[in-house]
């Protein structure tokens, strides 16, 4: 099994790397942990190639399979695509955890959203993820789902149970289509910024770990009925990594790990880590407050990204937009948050545009590319015509993401963040506004807070240090 890299050229697209004049190797490995490849398991484990440096341009080759079912028409989400599978992703060196990030695609997606438009996603991202995301206005100035953009097809009436698939369809392994995650997506994306010299860890390893979702409700969406949690799943014995190095010349190389008995090498980096709590909303109209305390003292914050997420026991099998890849928007917000013993703002932020607009902020000022309506569904919301369309109702309000920026302008790793001196206070008040599609009244969601913190990566002659 194979990306089909064609695909990707056919676009007029090359790597998103800096050029360098030195040779581009690629590298495709299996699974060292033999045992990920069985049924029933979600786990599978590569030793990442100490080649020269390792390139953002890396990822991991999947395919989807049926489990179950016999119906093959079921395809990824449209919001994050294959992406939405992963689970966890951890990055180890030398027994140390360079990165370990739970649910990656929720912290990946409002940064595809404001870095490209939906079109640029749906015609770039789609060849490696099968994201498809696309909205349109309808005739009577309602906003909608642009079937006729995606790889759905619907008839003219437009019911709950006539759309089909029409392109990457999941079937056996012979029929799936293979997709690429690149490592940078992971939570590593300081791969963007600066290549990994790999090649100084000597008999270091380096070990990448992943854990795929066993329910498939997760990240996949079905034309009609409901899809159950085993019904498909990760083809196991065929995921690959795929790295690319650029190789230095070999007295370079030697004159670099010559250096390392003197003088440890130093690898800045912004790393994505999760913190989890809970919200409990009450009945339409009702406002809730909760104080969240975050435990980020001695660590430089970059930006905290607020989501809140579906529980478990909350996922549906028939939502055919973006499976339970959701950010739901829980009604209207205030918000307080209480930086090393000091309000970050003068006053609570009630208005909704400030609340959108601090997503702005801390994406370096451009703005998520998603409709009003998946970002936010509030009390202004009564006072909007709204289609009537189901795939509509099915991705409204799913992606509210609320990131707030801490950063001090200068860019660096170091000294560009702010240092928590103590417990970070969130305060967080909401008013549901809508009993379903999607359900904000007397419910539960998991409250995540993705931080982005300065981490420093060193590299010596005998052992490797992380530390923040």
């Amino acid at each position: 099994m194979a990306y089909n890299l064609n695909d990707f050229f056919q676009i007029g697209m090359d790597s998103e790397a800096t050029p360098v004049n030195s040779l581009v190797m690629n590298t495709i490995r299996t699974p060292v942990d033999v045992q990920s490849g069985r049924d029933g398991l979600s786990k599978v484990t590569f030793k990442v190639p100490k080649n020269g440096l390792l390139t953002s341009d890396s990822m991991v080759s999947l395919q989807f399979i049926q489990n179950t079912s016999t119906s093959s028409n079921v395809t990824p989400n449209f919001i994050s695509g294959a992406l939405g599978c992963i689970e966890r992703a951890r990055l180890v060196i030398d027994n140390k955890v360079v990165t370990d990030l739970e649910k990656p695609s929720l912290l990946e997606i409002p940064k595809t959203y404001s870095r490209k438009t939906q079109n640029e996603v749906a015609e770039f991202e789609y060849k490696f993820l099968a994201n498809q995301f696309n909205t349109s206005v309808n005739d009577d100035g309602e906003e909608e789902f642009a079937v006729e953009k995606t790889r759905y097809l619907v008839s003219d009436d437009d019911s709950a149970d006539d759309q089909t698939v029409v392109r990457y369809r999941i079937s056996d392994s012979a029929n799936s289509r293979v997709y690429g995650i690149h490592l940078k997506n992971l939570g590593m994306d300081f791969l963007e910024q600066d290549s990994l010299p790999v090649f100084l860890l000597g008999q270091r390893e380096m070990v990448l770990e992943l854990f795929f979702y066993k329910d498939c409700r997760e990240y996949l969406v079905a034309t009609s009925g409901t899809l159950g949690q085993a019904d498909y799943r990760v083809n196991y014995p065929n995921v690959e990594l795929v790295t690319t190095h650029v190789q230095l010349p070999d007295e370079v190389q030697a004159e670099q790990l010559a250096m390392l008995r003197s003088k440890p090498f130093m690898y800045p980096l912004i790393d994505n880590y999760l913190v989890k709590g809970t919200l409990t909303t009450g009945a339409v109209g009702t406002k809730t407050n909760q104080t969240f305390r975050i435990n980020a003292q001695n660590r430089e914050v970059h930006k905290l990204l607020i989501v809140q997420s579906e529980l478990q026991s909350n996922i549906s099998g028939t939502n055919r937009v973006v499976a339970n890849q959701q950010a739901v928007a829980t009604g209207d917000i205030e918000l307080q948050i209480k930086s090393n013993g000091l309000n970050l703002y003068e006053r609570p932020i009630t208005n909704q545009s400030l609340i959108f607009q601090q997503t702005t902020y801390a994406h370096n000022g451009m703005a998520l590319k998603l409709p009003y309506f998946a970002f936010n569904v509030n009390g202004r919301e009564s006072q909007i015509p709204q289609s009537v369309q189901h795939l509509f109702e099915n991705y409204r309000g799913t992606q509210h993401y609320l990131a707030i920026d801490f950063s001090n302008g200068n860019g660096n790793v170091f000294g560009g963040g702010s240092v928590q001196k103590q417990a970070m206070e969130v305060e967080y008040s909401t008013t549901p506004r809508l009993a379903g599609l999607p359900t904000q009244e007397n419910r539960q969601f998991n409250t995540l807070f993705y931080l982005s913190v300065s981490k420093m990566l060193t590299i010596g002659s005998n052992k490797v240090e992380v530390s923040f």
